[in-house]
């Protein structure tokens, strides 16, 4: 079981436990669950944020001072979660909308579960069906076959075996991957996942994914930092800022994570050279890009940028000399 999954699955069971026991130790809680004091302290922390709005009496909430000076776990406002949820027109529109969204992008298996709360919740909620379906859905087509393949692998918490191709679609890579979770962006799917090859976090197309097979290891848990849509998706627009790099295959990977449009491809001193188009959100972010892969990705234009880089570059050296 994946490590999200884990933790959904043990918060859910951790409300009604604490109710009975009220006034527990943590080292006893986490005993009973499996996980270490610190693990449910930070379970704890995460469901103050849950409730039936957003204010005081609304949300679950912990005597924060037992906890930390005592090490007891006291529940208060729990029972908020027993009433019955009344949602606005405008809340079950977004709900539906997202619920419609998840669909587009669900396994078989998971789709039944999906369209019951689709049902329940367009008759519930007065006016809200029709508010969604001003909304357009589309989500990209992906094999069937391979998204299976994905979903059982973070179910079962198994590593991939994944084939895939990049932007360019003149190559193709065989990757060992330590899967995290399936998502939609921008309307296409994704797998963000700990890539082998590269020995850090990656998403990838699952559209670029050509074959997939669940390995008979483990997935493992790799130290990293979360990684925000934000940083590898947005919105390009004729106002965004961009430059034209040429990458050595070492840089290779800015194709498929940052979506870089690929120009030229050609041979520079036995090395595949491409050189890409690549969109950021601003200069300074181009600049720091690349910076981060010094000697492996070199400005083309524009001339400015250029300049930046060769300045922070002198600075940095200057800095190191001194």
């Amino acid at each position: 079981m994946n490590r999200t999954r884990a933790q959904v699955l043990r918060m859910l069971a951790l409300v009604p436990y604490l109710q009975d026991h009220d006034g527990i130790p943590v080292s006893r809680v986490a005993e009973e669950f499996g996980v270490r004091p610190k693990q449910i302290e930070e379970d704890l922390r995460l469901l103050m944020f849950t409730g039936v709005g957003e204010f005081p009496g609304e949300l679950i909430d912990f005597d924060l001072t037992a906890l930390d000076d005592d090490g007891i776990i006291s529940i208060r406002d729990a029972e908020v979660l027993s009433r019955p949820l009344r949602l606005t027109t405008n809340e079950g529109a977004a709900l539906i909308v997202a619920l419609r969204t998840l669909r587009a992008a669900a396994g078989e298996s998971q789709l039944p579960a999906i369209d019951a709360a689709l049902a329940k919740l367009e008759t519930a909620v007065s006016g809200a069906p029709e508010a969604g379906a001003a909304v357009d859905v589309h989500v990209g087509e992906v094999d069937s076959g391979t998204l299976r393949t994905l979903t059982q692998g973070l179910e079962t918490g198994r590593r991939l075996e994944i084939e895939y191709a990049t932007a360019s679609r003149d190559e193709h890579t065989t990757r060992q991957v330590d899967p995290r979770r399936l998502f939609v962006e921008q309307g296409q799917h994704y797998l963000e996942a700990w890539c082998l090859l590269a020995e850090d976090l990656r998403f990838f197309r699952v559209d670029r994914i050509t074959s997939a097979r669940v390995t008979d290891h483990w997935a493992e848990q790799h130290e990293s930092a979360p990684r925000s849509t934000t940083d590898g998706f947005f919105t390009v627009g004729p106002e965004t800022p961009s430059a034209v790099l040429e990458l050595s295959p070492s840089a290779h990977w800015i194709v498929e994570y940052y979506e870089a449009e690929v120009l030229e491809s050609f041979e520079r001193d036995g090395e595949q050279v491409l050189r890409v188009r690549v969109h950021g959100s601003d200069e300074s972010w181009l600049r720091r890009l690349v910076l981060r892969n010094a000697g492996a990705a070199r400005v083309v234009e524009p001339a400015g940028l250029a300049q930046a880089v060769r300045d922070a570059a002198a600075s940095g050296l200057a800095a190191y000399s001194g």
